[in-house]
């Protein structure tokens, strides 16, 4: 029952994430037809990377105090409707308000979902547990690309109301299912929990910092991927490709992540994966071929495979703010990767997303160092 529970959790991670994972590849089409710049593009993936992320930590508090299981059914909902329209939407203004409302709902599955897949899983396979959890997020965004592919140039447009399916079928599984825990306690008062987060506060902090350093380029190159591929010459069928294997890769790093952790340790584990990341995808950029594309597989499988141990070690932190902790680390840092997209697109615009890219790839490194500043193994 544990690993079923999980695995329906998972299975509402992929319908969560599959549509921000939607955006990406549609950007190129977006841009294209409307007369958008690059920088524009960034601002929209700021506006859902921020959405989804900066209202985490509010719904993490809130569920910790009064636990809200609805929270998993209505943000698939909220996440997935605005999306129906998103080609069909020329003013620019009025496309950032819907990619809002869409990364609000995707804020309010998170938090819920990851303190009911924690309370599920067994305590020695946490690791594990915790890393087929986040995988549901990466098969989302995954499959994402193929999904607009197979809407976009082989069903047509109209079709694309389609890509709700996904989190119309888990909201109906959430509804019905009234026995999912989504706190490990009954409540605490809002007193109890921020005073427990004076002892955890520095620790969570470090934490954050590196999911950040991390998040900057797992979002630039997850948003702007395909772009690249297009700059290099390939179509836009292969260029959604590209993004899809890059994100499988992340999705198996998670697992690599997770059972190495619960084996070998999180700290150890984190230090080598992020450090390692650096090196890989400066030789994606500056090789090409299959080559090129064996070097991005393995950076971003090292890159992804910090995402659970983070959250676990959040969660170890501040266990009475489990909600609140995941966020920090799955969702608030995001929001440094968000507020790097503007700037990063206007560069793309003068020097191309190519070169662009080159100044962003140490970031993982300054987060492997970071880690020596953690206290908790």
């Amino acid at each position: 029952m544990r690993w079923k529970r999980i695995l329906f959790l998972a299975f509402g991670h992929m319908a969560s994430d599959f549509y921000p994972g939607m955006l990406s590849p549609l950007l190129p089409i977006i841009t294209e037809r409307f007369g958008w710049s690059i920088a524009q593009a960034g601002i929209l993936v700021m506006v859902m990377q921020f959405f989804s992320n900066a209202v985490q930590p509010a719904v993490g508090i809130l569920n910790d105090h009064r636990p809200m299981r609805s929270f998993l059914w209505a943000g698939l909902l909220i996440s997935a409707i605005p999306f129906c329209f998103l080609l069909s939407i020329s003013h620019f203004y009025l496309m950032a308000i819907i990619l809002a409302v869409a990364g609000t709902g995707v804020a309010v599955y998170h938090p819920v979902g990851v303190v009911a897949a924690s309370h599920a899983a067994d305590e020695k396979r946490r690791g594990l547990s915790m890393a087929l959890f986040t995988s549901g997020g990466s098969v989302g965004v995954t499959i994402a690309p193929l999904a607009a592919v197979l809407v976009v140039k082989v069903l047509g447009e109209r079709y694309l109301p389609l890509i709700a399916l996904p989190a119309v079928i888990m909201a109906a599984y959430f509804f019905r299912d009234r026995s999912i825990q989504v706190s490990e306690h009954t409540g605490h008062t809002v007193r109890e929990l921020f005073e427990s987060l004076r002892g955890s506060r520095r620790e969570l902090f470090v934490l954050w910092l590196i999911s950040s350093f991390r998040a900057v380029v797992y979002t630039l190159v997850g948003a702007f991927l395909p772009m690249l591929a297009i700059e290099r010459g390939a179509s836009y069928a292969v260029s959604a490709y590209y993004l899809s294997g890059a994100l499988f890769a992340g999705m198996i790093g998670l697992f690599v992540g997770g059972h190495l952790s619960d084996r070998y340790g999180r700290r150890k584990i984190m230090i080598i994966t992020m450090f390692f990341s650096t090196p890989l995808l400066f030789a994606f950029l500056h090789t090409s071929g299959f080559v090129s594309t064996a070097f991005l597989l393995l950076g971003y499988l090292t890159l992804s495979s910090t995402i659970p141990v983070n959250i676990i070690m959040a969660q170890q932190a501040a266990p009475k703010l489990a909600g609140m902790a995941s966020s920090l680390v799955m969702g608030v840092s995001f929001m440094v990767g968000a507020f790097m997209a503007p700037p990063f697109g206007a560069l793309a615009d003068r020097i191309g997303v190519e070169a662009a890219m080159n100044v962003i790839f140490i970031f993982p490194v300054l987060g492997s160092i970071t880690v020596l500043f953690l206290r908790r193994e």
